[in-house]
């Protein structure tokens, strides 16, 4: 069977409220407002569906807040309508520039809508406002994806010099399979993905070894390891050169979330 290196294709558990559960809101809400009322109910209830309405109609009540759509664009994200959670995400961006929930709800949006220099844009903003090693990940994953090597070379330099936890975790696939590992190791697979596809070998191997060192289990890693452990000896019949950009592409392939 013919072996590539894997890459990731991952859901980033965003630390701010991309992925949180909708919470209710202290503001207050307009007297006697039915659709407030539903909205709460359905909140409770789990339903997304009747929230995601009620808040519509709310919306389009005569002094109604308009805080409400930020929840609004939260609620479209968790069922993938990303055409919407972009439109309130761009709306209330006009009013809030600075928001860095609304700034990362965009951005997600915009790699699923196959927007990656849009989406690039957003999360370099991102970076340079939070310093969050989470947005180095997805900016790297998004520059690997449309092979902005150097790029993605110079924000994993910057990456690495940012401050990591252990309960900093991600989730990736490997066919059917999902696993979680230490994001700082995500970060060095990335690294390691883009030295080689620059053909800097023993620079890759080595960023391959090093997240392996924080993660023994990590599959991906360590298959790419193998991989590139059998090309050295030689083995280049059964296992060609990997990083193919036909199927080495974390940015453009389907992701989950979680």
């Amino acid at each position: 069977m013919i072996k590539n290196l894997f890459i990731f294709i991952v859901w980033m558990a965003f630390a701010l409220s991309v992925t949180a559960q909708p919470k209710k809101t202290t503001v207050a809400p307009i007297k006697n407002s039915q659709h407030l009322k539903v909205f709460e109910q359905a909140v409770i209830s789990g339903d997304a569906g009747t929230a995601t309405i009620s808040l519509n109609y709310y919306l389009a009540e005569p002094g109604s807040d308009q805080k409400y759509a930020d929840t609004l664009a939260m609620l479209y994200m968790q069922q993938g309508a990303y055409p919407q959670c972009y439109y309130w995400a761009r709306q209330r961006l006009l009013v809030k520039p600075d928001d860095i929930n609304l700034m990362e709800l965009k951005g997600v949006c915009l790699e699923k809508l196959q927007q990656p220099k849009e989406a690039i844009d957003v999360f370099e903003k991102l970076l340079k406002k939070t310093q969050s090693p989470y947005h180095a990940y997805k900016l790297m994953e998004l520059q690997y994806g449309i092979k902005r090597l150097v790029e993605c070379l110079e924000t994993a330099e910057a990456a690495e010099k940012l401050t990591y936890q252990p309960g900093f975790i991600m989730t990736y696939n490997v066919g059917q399979q999902v696993g979680r590992t230490y994001l700082q190791a995500g970060v060095y697979n990335i690294h390691a993905l883009a030295l080689y596809d620059l053909d800097k070998k023993a620079e890759a191997k080595a960023y391959f070894e090093k997240a392996l060192a924080l993660d023994t289990s990590f599959v991906l890693a360590k298959q790419n390891l193998e991989a590139l452990r059998n090309i050295e000896i030689g083995d280049r019949k059964n296992n060609p050169v990997p990083g193919n950009p036909q199927q080495a592409a974390p940015a453009t392939n389907k992701q989950n979330q979680n």
